[in-house]
């Protein structure tokens, strides 16, 4: 059965799945009040262990059932689109017991000898069967995806963050009650931390084990009109199972290498960090600090912003494939001019206003925590590229050229990260470093990737260098506006006035220094406000 869809539910969809990462960062701030920088840390290597790995499969199983679904459904071959779910449920279920597994009966190893983060062994352990569970889900999400109707996976997402916070914060609070007296008769406390992560591990277990359950439910409710429209299908349509095996494994391998590439540098890099020297201790506060804070900042920077720019890929990627190449550039150029409108005064705002952000959000010391978040700044503006050329990649049906840019750039990542850390001994600022050539990296082979493709020549001055001029005048004036206004006002109200005020100045510079063509504010969100703010101080938009 076709599964009633919604036109306009379903151009949700792409903000939901970002609204749910942003709930997963947020969770790390109460977290982080809970069990501290230590505990953070423990928690840091399960949660990346659960989303980079087990996430690489259900991310790749649910893009493989989606297609392979679709094109059957299309065709009326309902019981070969059956076919292509068993088939993914015998993958995801082998993998899944395999990942459980190794996680439960290994973890100690995993923790202790790979990562040297022996703590984080419990929290592991904890998370280990979520992986089952998450990776039977994505098949799931895939299958219903590609009957039409992106509902199941909008309220999967939903439901995850929900019981990620339910589950995670109340078990991290009582079992971090009970580690303080473990910590208290061992006398190290140290263990208040791990048995805190140990705890909010038991929040990726809960949200899995539901939202299993949420798509299951749905499936039974649904089959028995799958099941009469299979009836009806002719046996000469069907596809053999063997194919259809052979065909999953291919579509999961491919998008499964593009998730890992993009998703596994909180993991690769807490391995270098951790095995880079033997001072653990102060790596395992440091990487705290890193995960719980700065990730958390610059991270839901990023996902508001993706929400906005990754809207009219599939539009400008639908337009190229029709062969309306002349439209798809235009397009492309809008997105591209409004991609650096966005990010630009976004990644220079939190770099003059990081250390104020950081004492409105976590309390302790921040000072260092700053400078990270200061020096990962640029990374936003790359990030953003590099994940607007990488979906339209995806949509244009050229995931290969995304793997292998993403490939390229995690070897040159993974190779600084490893010579900073061993050569110049800079810590954190090597992973930081590292991070910003990642992306750097992705940004630019993505752009020529993309120009070759379309055949497009960017524009520069305004693009870039007007928007590079007033997001740095603006953001000066709102770190000066920021140094007054905090003692008199303190730095909650301090921080309000001066994003209003540097945004109103960068977006009069913008219209005064006439940062855009004739038409291109229609097609850019919050267009409009500046058309009307154009009016106000009678500027015409040439």
């Amino acid at each position: 059965m076709k599964i009633p869809a919604r036109k306009s539910r379903k151009d949700y969809y792409t903000a939901v799945v970002w609204l749910a990462l942003i709930g997963t960062l947020i969770f790390r701030i109460p977290l982080g009040r809970i069990i501290g920088d230590k505990g953070i840390a423990c928690f840091g290597l399960s949660n990346e262990i659960y989303l980079a790995v087990a996430g690489a499969f259900s991310f790749g199983l649910s893009e493989a059932a989606a297609a392979h679904v679709r094109y059957r459904v299309r065709r009326s071959q309902f019981k070969s689109a059956g076919k292509v779910l068993g088939n993914a449920l015998c993958i995801g279920g082998a993998i899944g017991l395999i990942l459980s597994f190794a996680a439960g009966v290994g973890g100690q190893k995993i923790a202790e000898k790979v990562f040297h983060a022996p703590l984080a062994a419990m929290s592991v352990g904890v998370m280990a069967p979520a992986m089952f569970f998450f990776v039977l889900t994505g098949v799931f999400r895939g299958y219903f995806q590609g009957n039409g109707s992106k509902l199941p996976a909008m309220h999967s997402e939903i439901l995850h963050v929900v019981f990620l916070f339910l589950g995670g914060l109340s078990g991290a609070s009582i079992l971090h009650k009970y580690g303080q007296k473990v910590s208290a008769l061992l006398q190290n406390d140290d263990y208040a931390a791990a048995y805190g992560a140990m705890g909010a591990s038991l929040g990726l277990l809960a949200a899995s084990v539901f939202c299993f359950l949420h798509v299951l439910i749905l499936y039974f409710i649904f089959r028995r009109n799958m099941n009469k429209q299979g009836s009806r299908e002719l046996q000469k349509t069907q596809d053999s199972g063997i194919r259809i095996l052979y065909t999953l494994i291919g579509t999961e391998t491919v998008y499964g290498l593009y998730y890992l590439c993009f998703h596994i540098l909180p993991l690769l890099d807490q391995y270098l960090l951790f095995v880079s020297d033997k001072e653990q201790s102060a790596f395992a506060a440091w990487w705290g600090a890193y995960y719980g804070r700065c990730l958390v900042v610059t991270g839901i920077v990023c996902g508001v912003m993706q929400m906005v720019c990754l809207a009219p890929v599939k539009r400008i990627a639908a337009g190229m494939e029709r062969g309306d190449q002349l439209l798809a550039k235009e397009k492309l150029g809008v997105l591209i001019h409004q991609c650096a409108v966005i990010s630009m005064p976004a990644a220079a705002f939190v770099a003059v206003l990081a250390e104020s952000i950081l004492d409105l959000l976590f309390k302790g010391n921040n000072h260092q925590t700053a400078i990270w978040v200061q020096i990962w700044c640029p990374a936003i503006i790359l990030q953003i590229f590099a994940s607007v050329f990488m979906e339209i990649f995806l949509y244009g049906r050229k995931v290969k050229i995304a793997v292998s840019i993403g490939a390229i750039a995690l070897a040159l990542h993974g190779g600084c990260a490893f010579l900073l850390l061993k050569t110049v001994k800079a810590g954190m600022l090597a992973i930081v470093i590292a991070v910003i050539l990642f992306y750097g990296t992705a940004a630019v082979l993505g752009f020529l990737a993309v120009s070759r493709l379309y055949q497009y020549r960017q524009e520069w001055i305004r693009t870039f260098g007007v928007t590079f001029l007033s997001s740095a005048v603006a953001a000066l004036a709102a770190l000066l506006l920021n140094k007054v206004l905090t003692p008199l006002a303190g730095a909650a109200i301090s921080l309000v006035i001066c994003i209003l005020m540097g945004a109103a100045i960068y977006m009069v510079l913008l219209v005064v220094l006439r940062a855009f063509e004739s038409g291109e504010l229609e097609e850019m969100a919050g267009g409009r406000l500046l058309i009307l703010l154009a009016e106000l101080l009678h500027f015409s938009i040439e």
